[in-house]
């Protein structure tokens, strides 16, 4: 995957520790903590399917572009899924389901609420959160104001409540981590 993207490396730093960080003041297990900070650098691992003129497309997706990169949930959960490794089983559920939406507006299977598994949610946040104060090839980096707002509106629909209010109340603890490991 970061032969492919320029983004990625430190992409799947800061999601690493974003996840620990969440699960961690989430009250979670310590393997369970160990075991997301592990898996989670795999989440985007579908994207080796997706083709290059659409991984790297300056701009917004249009129209068949947009269903080609969606499939990169379901392909990455399969390619995991194959593995007898505990660690690969939880990053095919990550890779797999951290586009659902709190709200079930999601994909690839339309989850909702607590149906999504509690790491696909951590990892949803910990991706946008990190995603957004990033620069893409198709958008600027967000300020901290901006990802703040966004995620606070996004509260009850494409994220769970309880992973905001988290994210909030450790605001600079989250940013932090962006500031540790920015992007080259």
């Amino acid at each position: 995957v970061e032969a492919r993207s320029e983004e990625a490396g430190n992409h799947i730093k800061r999601v690493a520790l974003l996840c620990e960080l969440l699960a961690t003041k989430l009250g979670l297990e310590e393997s369970f903590i160990e075991a997301i900070s592990l898996a989670s650098p795999l989440h985007d691992l579908g994207k080796i399917t997706i083709p290059e003129h659409i991984l790297h497309k300056p701009g917004e997706l249009e129209g068949d572009e947009w269903n080609i990169m969606k499939t990169h949930a379901q392909s990455g959960g399969v390619i995991l899924q194959k593995s007898n490794v505990s660690i690969s089983k939880l990053a095919a559920r990550l890779a797999h389901y951290h586009h659902e939406n709190w709200d079930g507006s999601g994909y690839p299977e339309g989850l909702k609420g607590e149906s999504i598994p509690i790491e696909a949610r951590i990892m949803a946040v910990a991706d946008v959160f990190d995603a957004l104060g990033s620069k893409r090839c198709y958008k600027e980096a967000w300020s901290n104001d901006q990802i703040k707002d966004f995620i606070i509106s996004e509260k009850n629909k494409k994220f769970d409540a309880a992973l905001i209010d988290i994210v909030i109340d450790n605001f600079d603890e989250f940013t932090s981590i962006r500031a540790q490991f920015p992007d080259s």
